[in-house]
């Protein structure tokens, strides 16, 4: 196969597997209800549904992005969607919520898998002068499945059932499994050579009792965390000295990987719980069904489709701060709507998503380029794993925190439409850390280009 009929192959691979990961992570969101409903669950038990597929993903993609990068990207992708299959055929036949549980756990592994390994793919094959315009367009693809899916999923819990959700899914994935059969190719980095094994275990350990014990700040929880931070320093000393570590620590010394690391953090965290927020709002303040919360959300991926084209292209021709940073201040603009959710018009409320749209749509492309080109070629292995990690802590850490705020607002109570002012007032107290957080990543991004320009 020729080189550039192949890299159209990856692209279009890439775009239906970074559209099927974001949209797995969310499309429960507005289906949340009627499973609650169905399964009689509590309130934390509605959150852990998301959770634990998001812990699951966050813990595994560093440790096994390394196996992948060694043993095989083409491999590891087939071995990944085929039992990402099995997982969501599991959810949609799921009789109770530890089945349930369990399945979610399965499709955070597949996750992991191809959230560990999809950019390094990208970069070892598509050509280096389009690579801002091709990850915009892949960058895009996987924003417009994470906004898409809570249209979709209303719509089909509506008309069908929420299990229904779970099976949407699977015609996409084999469409990703016959296009990597067809490629018949392999993808390795040469540089990688032993894996780090004790130094795996540690570190799941360490991030898989960090996001599990910030889900609530009782007497177990404290423990728990405590023990993950025992990990996190055992972690340090021992990767210290490693000759392969799981994580490159000296990665951290360069200023760019880490300040693009921390904004992709920021947006994640930003926008996913805004978008749950809201979510929530609208089927439970204003009494939308499925269907319709779903419909209304849909002006962000529509947003997102309108500006993804145009922002690869200025990656390409433009810092890639200045982008990220008016990105970010149309996504701070948006949150600041949805601080004033229950004061300001429904129509207000439809802006915030369509700003919510574009901010996103700016700033993927650009920051991925940024974080990735920041670094030399060999530490790919390391530099990809880490941002799709950073990424997801942004998604897990900011549910995390808004279960925290709700379990001390609303106390033991399990139900919310019989306690609508907490609600808001654990949303509105939630969107204030989200605000502190964008400006905080806004500062540092300009101080980073000014300090760059002084230096020059």
């Amino acid at each position: 196969m020729k080189k550039e009929v192949e890299d159209k192959w990856v692209m279009i691979l890439g775009c239906l597997l970074l559209f099927c990961v974001q949209f797995i992570a969310n499309m429960v969101t507005v289906a949340l209800p009627t499973i609650s409903s169905d399964l009689h669950l509590s309130v934390k038990m509605v959150n852990a549904i998301n959770l634990i597929f998001l812990i699951t993903s966050v813990a595994l993609m560093m440790p096994l992005g390394k196996y992948v990068i060694k043993y095989g990207i083409g491999r590891s992708l087939k071995y990944s969607i085929i039992l990402m299959i099995v997982g969501l055929l599991l959810s949609a036949y799921s009789p109770n919520i530890n089945t349930l549980l369990i399945s979610r756990i399965i499709q955070g592994i597949a996750t992991a898998i191809i959230n560990g390994s999809i950019y390094v793919l990208f970069t070892i094959q598509l050509p280096p002068n389009m690579l801002g315009y091709d990850l915009g367009i892949m960058g895009s693809c996987g924003y417009i499945g994470l906004c898409l899916s809570n249209t979709v999923s209303g719509i089909i819990v509506y008309y069908i059932s929420w299990r229904a959700v779970f099976l949407v899914l699977i015609p996409i994935y084999i469409a990703a499994l016959l296009i990597l059969i067809k490629l018949d190719d392999e993808w390795y980095i040469k540089d990688v050579n032993k894996i780090d094994h004790i130094g795996s275990i540690i570190y799941i350990l360490f991030m898989g009792l960090l996001l599990y014990g910030v889900e609530e700040l009782d007497s177990q929880n404290i423990f728990i965390l405590i023990l993950s931070i025992i990990f996190l320093i055992i972690f340090f000393k021992y990767e210290k000295n490693k000759k392969n570590p799981v994580c490159n620590l000296e990665l951290l010394k360069n200023l760019k990987y880490v300040l693009g690391n921390y904004t992709a953090f920021v947006m994640y965290f930003m926008t996913f719980i805004a978008t749950y927020i809201l979510n929530l709002y609208l089927q439970h303040a204003l009494g939308f069904d499925a269907r319709l919360a779903g419909t209304f959300l849909l002006a962000t991926p529509l947003a997102v489709v309108f500006i993804s084209a145009f922002a690869g292209k200025l990656s390409d021709e433009r810092d890639e701060r200045t982008i990220s940073s008016i990105a970010l201040t149309l996504i701070l603009i948006n949150v600041v709507i949805l601080f004033f959710m229950d004061c300001v018009p429904i129509y207000f409320l439809l802006i915030a998503c369509v700003l919510q749209g574009i901010g996103h749509g700016l700033f993927s492309s650009p920051n991925n380029r940024f974080v990735l080109t920041s670094i030399d070629q060999k530490d790919l292995a390391d530099a990809s794993p880490m941002l799709s990690t950073s990424k997801d802590v942004g998604k897990t850490m900011s549910l995390s925190l808004f279960s925290i705020i709700c379990g001390f607002v609303l106390g033991s109570s399990n139900a919310l439409e019989k306690n609508i002012p907490s609600l808001i007032f654990s949303s509105k107290i939630m969107l204030g850390i989200v605000i502190c957080f964008g400006i905080s990543a806004i500062i540092l991004l300009s101080l980073s280009k000014i300090k760059e320009n002084y230096l020059k």
